[in-house]
């Protein structure tokens, strides 16, 4: 090496040499680095000693056992998950505990770089692959064969909330502001925040009410992925306009226009790529859900990568990774709940966590903020949704469940507001009032939807289980053969279709989404034009048939379900009383032990006990 010249300095970097002890051990080398003379300032290097990892396992192992005894416990009173693990943080961060025992607090969860850095790496990791499950959801297919209805929802249901936005959230008060927001910046991003709705917590809620697979319970969620996609879209100008300000307007537009070419490239011909690859996998002996979740995880990471790189977060990546892989129907249906259960059960909690260990929530709690945000997040979603909804000429019933099911922001919310409050767009303040909105639109959404479908007309669902459609045994080894199987049942002058334009229709909403339910029951449906009345057909198979449900169940009871294409009001009453009813296992035993002869009788009068309990 050559001499050191006058005016210069080095340091050792490395110095390969290996050093070990009870408490730590270091690897090191050696290499020069010239300075000019003193210009050259560094901080003690930081490494992992036995008791770095000795809090960090007590904090991981404290945090998860908390978030979810206090989320299972929170979900039993019918709220969701999300409360319990953001109420951990709370009570173990500084709100209660800093409080009641600082030093017990600080001891746990010490403020030094090494031991924050190691939390929130693992945090910001549950907060990437919950954008990547999240993006699972989307089916960007769907979107364009539900049409004009999917997209009228998803826009309007975003432009309303961000017009009431901007007209409220410009005139907050400065203190509101982060550091590096102006009053433009400020107002995009909380506009943008309170018209984001959470795809995770409505799936959720139209599952458990059992009206996920009907034909609203599918345009809502579709609406939910044109209200994602475009709120994603506004947030990446927003996100440019704050992180590019100091380039100039032309580095913001070409950072936009290379992430709206990334995301096209992605859900157009990547899309497609990754169809292809999950098919050859399908056909390999490798282990699954093992390989999916491998190439699935590396395709989010990156996805991540790049849109880190093009100068926008790397969520955006995942959530694009997540509509690449969730579009592809050979990633069945049971291998999407395993990974969503995995990343649920470990990861998310943790960055939920983690939360409130890095704000105070009751010093940094105001009522204007607070008041304000929930609103226009609340009011300014549903009165969108339901607006668009009314002009797509859904019924009343249907247009005020619709509404309300774009009430939640959840886990969406308080991610963007992490993203600002990094960013230094919103204080504290602020953060916790995004927080307490997206908290609370969550645990109301379910009691309010379930409110709005018990609204909807009664039938007698027993009367309309067609004693000639029902088949003791059905021969179908699997969807697609038991289909035309029911479909033949159908008596005849019912419906001006013929039989091979009935069970097409049948097929294609089967291909949009699949109507396997749980503990081995499908529904299978359609909206035919001028059928005179609705009619349930039934099947029972011995032997089980594949129909790709979340649990892995094979299907032994089969409900056909067809109803009229102008009454659009009577599916979710008739797929509620058919889910009440099969989930008591004595009425399955019963119909899957009684009679030809007695199926009808024993299985109408199930479904009409279900359907006045589930008006009550």
């Amino acid at each position: 090496m050559s001499p050191i010249r006058p005016g210069e300095e080095t340091i050792t970097l490395l110095s390969f040499h290996v050093a070990e002890s009870r408490r730590a051990f270091t690897i090191s080398a050696s290499a020069r680095i010239r300075f000019p003379t003193g210009t050259c300032h560094l901080e003690s290097a930081h490494y992992l000693s036995e008791e770095h990892i000795l809090i960090f396992l007590l904090q991981l192992c404290l945090l998860l056992g908390v978030a979810k005894v206090l989320g299972e416990l929170g979900r039993k009173w019918g709220c969701p998950p999300l409360a319990g693990e953001i109420l951990t943080g709370i009570l173990l961060g500084p709100t209660i505990l800093g409080r009641a025992l600082p030093e017990l607090q600080l001891h746990l969860f010490p403020p030094d770089v090494t031991h924050q850095t190691m939390l929130d790496t693992v945090s910001w990791l549950g907060v990437l692959f919950l954008l990547l499950i999240t993006g699972f959801e989307v089916n960007v297919s769907s979107v364009w064969k539900q049409g004009r209805a999917a997209m009228t929802i998803g826009i309007i249901g975003v432009i309303v909330p961000m017009a009431v936005g901007c007209a409220v959230f410009w005139w907050l008060p400065e203190r509101y502001y982060g550091s590096a927001a102006t009053q433009l910046t400020f107002t995009l991003f909380m506009a943008t925040a309170a018209s984001i709705s959470a795809i995770t917590v409505i799936a959720r809620v139209l599952h458990d009410l059992d009206v996920l697979r009907s034909d609203v319970g599918l345009t809502t969620l579709s609406g939910f992925i044109v209200n994602d996609l475009f709120g994603w879209l506004i947030f990446t100008v927003v996100l440019g306009l704050s992180t590019q300000g100091g380039g100039g307007f032309e580095k913001t537009v070409m950072v936009f226009v290379l992430i709206v070419s990334f995301g096209a490239f992605c859900l157009t011909i990547g899309s497609k790529l990754v169809g292809y690859v999950m098919t050859w996998l399908n056909k390999t002996n490798l282990p699954q859900p093992a390989t999916t979740l491998a190439v699935v995880s590396c395709l989010g990471l990156a996805c991540g990568a790049v849109t880190q790189a093009i100068g926008i977060h790397a969520i955006l990546g995942f959530f694009i990774a997540g509509i690449m892989a969730g579009s592809s129907p050979a990633v069945s249906e049971r291998s999407r709940e395993i990974i969503s259960q995995m990343i649920h059960a470990v990861f998310v909690p943790i960055f939920f966590a983690s939360i409130g260990l890095k704000i105070d929530f009751l010093s940094n709690l105001d009522a204007l903020v607070v008041v304000a945000f929930t609103l226009v997040a609340v009011g300014g979603k549903m009165g969108g949704a339901w607006l668009a909804a009314v002009l797509s000429k859904f019924s009343a019933a249907d247009a005020l469940a619709i509404g309300i099911a774009f009430i939640p922001g959840g886990a969406m919310e308080i991610i963007l507001g992490m993203l600002a409050l990094e960013l230094k767009l919103i204080s504290e303040d602020t953060f916790v009032a995004i927080v307490f909105a997206a908290i609370l639109s969550s645990v109301i959404v379910g009691p309010l939807y379930a409110w709005a479908i018990r609204r909807q007309p009664g039938l007698d669902i027993g009367g309309i289980l067609s004693k000639a459609g029902l088949l003791a045994s059905i021969q179908g080894q699997d969807r697609w053969d038991v289909i035309p199987e029911l479909c033949q049942r159908l008596p005849h002058g019912l419906a001006p279709q013929s039989q091979e334009e009935i069970q097409q229709a049948v097929r294609e909403r089967e291909e949009l989404m699949g109507t396997g339910l749980e503990g081995g029951v499908a529904v299978p449906h359609a909206r035919l034009p001028g059928l005179q009345k609705p009619v349930i057909l039934f099947g029972r198979s011995q032997h089980g048939i594949e129909w790709d449900c979340r649990d892995g169940v094979p299907v032994k009871f089969v409900f056909l379900i067809l109803t009229s294409e102008e009454q659009t009001d009577v599916q979710i009453p008739i797929l509620s009383a058919i889910a009440m009813a099969m989930t008591n296992d004595d009425i399955r035993t019963s119909i899957e032990t009684t009679s030809a002869s007695d199926l009808h009788k024993t299985l109408s009068r199930a479904l009409r006990d279900a359907s006045k309990k589930r008006r009550s």
